[in-house]
């Protein structure tokens, strides 16, 4: 079997070691002098990633995506034709991050019934898939989950998003522009190309091992002698475009239950690293879900989100109802009330790990977890002396999180809204490209958890999130709306694994308690608390006072340079302005008019 090396370049790494023995510094010293520069760069480049409107705005994590959208709304398109072409877009110049190859979460306000609508195209599990199939055989232990799990056949979904886009503009796309055409401002960029970004070309760097596995991964991505595609080479994805312009012509079908199925599955059944369980008939009865969008208030705010498989909105709204039973603007970002935070964050894990998954595979006691009554009742175990840290160890790697999987946020004139999260889960998810069709195929049965416990004893219950036949993994995706008064006030969503969750949740704080501006709520050091330890970005940690008050309530503290990549709408009624925001810790653009 071929072997994938452990070993990664690290270039922080080393201009940390130059700067520890050039100065003569410590690594705590030099993670602050580095957080000032990170949070200076923030600060200077927030008129960069801001914009006001009147009339519409759209978000998104890539300038030719945001301006696809926006001239789809421009011709006279709605929200829903607009998210779709800044999808095929963003397939095309963030393909480590999202396409047809993977799956989302599409959330939809129409303005004209005041109707939120959710749809779920998550990836599902093959029919053959089972709760021991990522254990090594000769072992009995889970495989490694970087870079052994995630990559090859074994851990591609049947990809549903292509479907899922066709189901809502079947139903809310606008009579301006047909699905089909919404391919073109993608298929034009694949053709002529577009320079790599320094994003882009350090994520290429930095799975180049996993690419080189799969030569038509390869033959895209990287030289001829194998290196990573440098920042402002001109990437051409012909075969790609092919692909769109044939479902452009010939339906979706071709894709589902034609010669390009036929290509998925044989990409993934004969993959020369950890080979895959997919069939015909997977991509063939593949069926977009739409459900009920979970809901809840918070402090006279009405949130909707996704519901499950999505373990995203239930958690944030649970956070959210633990921390309306506190002043936490009086808090504000003192220990007490960082500490509040993190605690708010951890019960909700704990539940999500205890109660999510699928929902056709599992009860999931919905009303329970979203009740103000249950909130209070789990509120009374916060011990302001003594942090939970009650989910140790159950982490995978979290330095691989927070830069894979994309967010799109749009509003059109009529006032119809799309927040939609899209993902193919890691970087360049399984690592396949499809031979001849261009796109990456993503690895999201890793989203499954492996609870051996569970697995070995057959008379205990399966693990709601444990992998089985047709299954869709949980998801942290988190697209959300929010209103005021029943007017919309926000729409919000970011990329970053089981990040996204916390990411979402200190936007939301930062906005409706601490009361900032959207510019500086998503600037804003973020602290996120997933059971384990808390992880906490640039600028909090610049205050040893809060690090050592954090310490003496037996927090765990790790120090992370950013989370997330936020595409944030904010609706000011009094002005009646429009403010979107594209996070600068990414390379998005916010823009409308």
């Amino acid at each position: 079997m071929t072997e994938i090396s452990n070993s990664k370049p690290n270039r922080f790494e080393h201009l940390k070691f130059g700067f520890l023995n050039l100065f003569r510094i410590s690594d705590l010293e030099f993670r602050i002098f580095s957080s000032i520069l990170l949070s200076s760069f923030f600060l200077l480049s927030s008129p960069l990633f801001a914009a006001e409107s009147k009339h519409a705005m759209v978000a998104t994590a890539d300038p030719h995506s945001t301006r696809a959208a926006l001239e789809v709304l421009q011709k006279g398109g709605n929200a829903v034709d607009a998210a779709i072409a800044a999808q095929w877009v963003l397939n095309v110049v963030e393909p480590q991050g999202s396409g047809i190859g993977g799956g989302g979460f599409f959330l939809y306000y129409e303005a004209a019934t005041k109707h939120v609508y959710s749809f779920d195209g998550r990836e599902a599990a093959p029919g053959d898939a089972y709760p021991e199939m990522f254990l090594d055989p000769k072992t009995g232990e889970p495989y490694p989950f970087y870079p052994s799990r995630i990559t090859g056949g074994l851990s591609v979904g049947v990809p549903g998003v292509l479907k899922m886009l066709q189901t809502v503009h079947d139903r809310f796309g606008s009579e301006a522009i047909s699905f089909g055409d919404l391919f073109l401002p993608a298929i034009k960029l694949a053709r002529n190309g577009f320079p790599v970004s320094s994003r882009l070309a350090k994520l290429i760097d930095q799975e180049k091992d996993r690419l080189k596995l799969f030569p038509a991964s390869a033959k895209i991505f990287l030289d001829t002698k194998g290196d990573a595609l440098a920042a402002g080479a001109i990437l051409f994805q012909p075969d790609l475009a092919g692909t769109f312009e044939w479902i452009r012509k010939d339906g979706i079908d071709i894709f589902y239950a034609g010669d390009i199925a036929r290509d998925i599955v044989r990409a993934v059944r004969t993959a020369p690293f950890h080979p895959g369980l997919m069939s015909f008939p997977d991509l063939e009865n593949y069926k977009v879900n739409e459900r009920a969008p979970v809901r809840g208030s918070y402090r006279g705010y009405d949130l909707y989100s996704m519901g499950p498989p999505s373990s995203g909105g239930l958690a944030i709204l649970q956070a959210l109802q633990i921390l309306e039973l506190y002043d936490l603007s009086s808090l504000g970002r003192s220990v007490k009330g960082l500490h509040l935070l993190a605690e708010a964050q951890t019960i909700a894990f704990e539940d999500r790990s205890r109660y999510l998954g699928d929902p056709a595979y599992s009860q999931i006691p919905l009303e329970k977890l979203l009740s103000k009554n249950y909130a209070r009742e789990r509120s009374q175990e916060i011990n302001w002396e003594f942090a939970r840290n009650s989910l140790r160890g159950k982490l995978h790697n979290p330095n691989l999180e927070g830069i894979h999987t994309t967010h799109i946020s749009i509003v059109d004139e009529q006032g119809n809204m799309v927040a939609f999260t899209t993902t193919i889960e890691s970087v360049f998810g399984s690592g396949i490209v499809v031979p001849g069709r261009g796109f990456v195929l993503n690895n999201e049965l890793t989203d499954f958890d492996l609870i051996k416990s569970a697995i070995r004893n057959p008379k205990s219950a399966i693990h709601p999130n444990a992998p089985e036949g047709d299954k869709r993994p949980r998801s942290s995706m988190t697209p959300t709306f929010v209103f005021r008064n029943g007017q919309p006030f926000m729409i919000v969503g970011s990329p970053g694994g089981s990040t996204i969750i916390g990411t979402v949740l200190n936007i939301i704080v930062n906005v409706i308690d601490f009361e900032m501006k959207l510019a500086d709520a998503i600037q804003a050091p973020k602290l996120i608390h997933r059971g384990e330890f808390i992880e906490m970005e640039s600028g909090l940690y610049q205050q040893r006072k809060i690090l050592n008050g954090l310490g003496k309530l037996h927090h765990t503290v790790m120090l992370k340079e950013s989370f997330g990549n936020a595409q944030v709408i904010l609706f000011d009624l009094a002005r009646r302005v429009i403010t979107g925001a594209s996070d600068p810790r990414g390379e998005g653009e916010a823009k409308g008019y």
